[in-house]
């Protein structure tokens, strides 16, 4: 942390990383009302964009009350909801499945108007080894590039497509991951969106980086063909490792991230062994 920025007052905070990440020490998120205690929780969220707290006992009921404090509940269109909590989804691989959620680098539905400016993760079960995070700086990965080329980015808007193609097509991903109530994935090609390429975060006024080989499918006025040398370019260069964290899970953490100025990708290294998540996404907002 910047030594001129003042001191957290309520909080510990102990980065993860060099570009991003922090764990959150003394915070009992299940009993947690103090209002300074909350602002200190945000302006870390804004900090560091990752934020993980350890240890955490929380119900469903317990998860939208903490995501609220950040925003309103976001809808997930491909998977169902937990009975009485719709906006909570469980992802859930198998010991028999080799194929993973979210295992590929991305920010979250980015092919929606209005994506969320952040996600909630907690573990209820995790493998005895892997299973990891990977987070990235997609802020620090636009700062790191060229004036030439931050002027070409600053023009460009992306077009974010929910269809996947670039993995094989989101029905057939979904078919290979058994224990998540997978729906209306045949409709993914109609999610359909366009964001700039350089995103500016409404409270820092910084830009970042905001397209994936995952989801965006190229640039508004080029072809596909025209778009993807530069597409995989951005996608490499944001994931170099000076600009990422690595996150080890545990039943009870809680991580949230600021889907406006980060990309994640969820390690698949722990085949033979159950992983089950719960993942809430708040705050949806047009990216400008």
């Amino acid at each position: 942390m910047d030594a001129h920025r003042p001191k957290y007052q309520s909080i510990q905070v102990l980065p993860l990383a060099g570009a991003l990440g922090a764990e959150l020490l003394g915070v009992n998120l299940k009993t947690l009302e103090d209002t300074a205690g909350w602002k200190e929780i945000h302006r870390a969220f804004v900090e560091y964009s990752v934020i993980v707290f350890r240890d955490q006992d929380l119900a469903p009921a317990d998860l939208m009350r903490v995501g609220a404090k950040f925003g309103e509940p976001c809808h997930y269109p491909f998977v169902v909801g937990m009975e009485g909590f719709p906006y909570i989804f469980e992802v859930v691989k198998e010991p028999a499945e080799t194929r993973n959620f979210g295992g590929a680098w991305h920010s979250d539905t980015t092919y929606l108007r209005q994506p969320p400016l952040a996600t909630l993760l907690y573990a209820v079960e995790t493998p005895s080894h892997g299973g990891d995070t990977l987070f990235a700086n997609t802020r620090a990965a636009y700062d790191a590039l060229s004036e030439g080329m931050r002027k070409t980015v600053d023009t460009l808007i992306g077009v974010n497509s929910a269809e996947l193609k670039y993995g094989g097509g989101r029905t057939a991903m979904h078919k290979k991951i058994a224990g998540m109530k997978i729906q209306d994935t045949e409709a993914a090609d109609q999610y359909l969106s366009e964001h700039p390429v350089a995103r500016t975060h409404p409270e820092t006024g910084r830009k970042a980086l905001y397209a994936s080989r995952g989801h965006t499918t190229h640039f508004k006025g080029m072809t596909e063909e025209e778009s993807a040398p530069l597409i995989n370019f951005l996608a490499q260069h944001q994931t170099r490792p000076e600009f990422t964290c690595r996150m080890r899970w545990a039943p009870g953490t809680l991580t949230v991230w600021d889907n406006r100025c980060t990309q994640h990708n969820a390690i698949n290294d722990y085949h033979g062994q159950r992983r089950r998540m719960r993942r809430l996404t708040v705050g949806a907002q047009t990216p400008s």
